[in-house]
Parts: structure tokens; C-alpha cells; sequence
């Protein structure tokens, strides 16, 4: 199996990744309370998290297919990711910098910037590390 990834490196950061992932899908469904109580997030907001949440769960089961199926020709799932990855960063700057919700006591850090950006980097690792294998057709 790792010899499909292109060595070591590359599975444990794929591995990495998935497991990223499969943590914010749990968060933003089941453990959705401590992640909102992390944050001081009104509970009002559970339904856009659960949206989100489905998000992360289909990263997750789109990696695991990827793990048993192989990764050739899958360049464009990971670049999706380094854009969806961007943006996100992009905009939790805004919303972080602006303080939105300071008034409600929504208690705000660095982690909604920051791990965008490393999922996005992440990703251009092993677009770059890869190359042979995912724009294989």
C-alpha cells in the first residue's frame, strides 16, 4: 500500500490528512457542543456546522477511497483542496480580523486560519511529491 503513495512520507501525510479531516467531521457532528462550547458559539449556529461537518465526512470517505483504490489520476481532488483550503483561510482571516461575533463572546483564535493552511499545504506536498502517480490517467 505505501509503495502506491510514492514512499513513506507521502502516506503519513495522506494518512495525516485523513485523519484532519475525520476529526473536524466528528467535531462538527457529534461532538458539535464541545466544539461550539471551545468557542463560545451560539448553539444557533449548529445547523451551518452540521453542513460543514458533511463537508469534512465526505474528505474523509473520498481519502479512504482513494487509500484502497489507489490515487492514480486523483490530481483533482487534491487541488480542490488546496483551493477550497485557501479560501477558507481567506475568510476566517476576515471574520477573525473584523471580530464579528465579540460582542456575543464568541472567544476567537488562530486555528481557523491556521489549519486551512496546513491541510493546503499539505496537499501541495504531495501534488508536488506525487506527480507520477496522480496525473496518471
Amino acid at each position: 500500500m505505501i509503495e502506491n503513495f510514492g514512499g513513506i512520507l507521502n502516506f503519513v501525510i495522506f494518512i495525516a490528512l485523513t485523519l484532519g479531516w475525520a476529526m473536524y467531521a466528528f467535531q462538527m457532528s457529534l461532538g458539535i457542543d464541545a466544539f461550539y462550547g471551545k468557542f463560545n458559539i451560539s448553539r444557533t449556529a449548529t445547523i451551518i456546522g452540521g453542513f460543514t461537518g458533511s463537508f469534512a465526512a465526505a474528505a474523509v470517505i473520498m481519502h479512504l477511497i482513494l487509500l484502497f483504490n489507489g490515487l492514480e489520476g486523483a490530481w483533482y481532488l487534491f487541488t480542490y483542496f488546496v483551493v477550497q483550503a485557501a479560501i477558507a483561510a481567506f475568510l476566517s482571516w476576515r471574520t477573525v480580523s473584523a471580530k464579528v461575533a465579540a460582542d456575543e463572546g464568541v472567544i476567537y483564535t488562530a486555528e481557523p486560519i491556521v489549519a486551512p493552511l496546513v491541510f493546503g499545504a499539505g496537499y501541495c506536498f504531495l501534488l508536488y511529491r506525487m506527480q507520477d502517480i496522480l496525473y496518471m490517467s
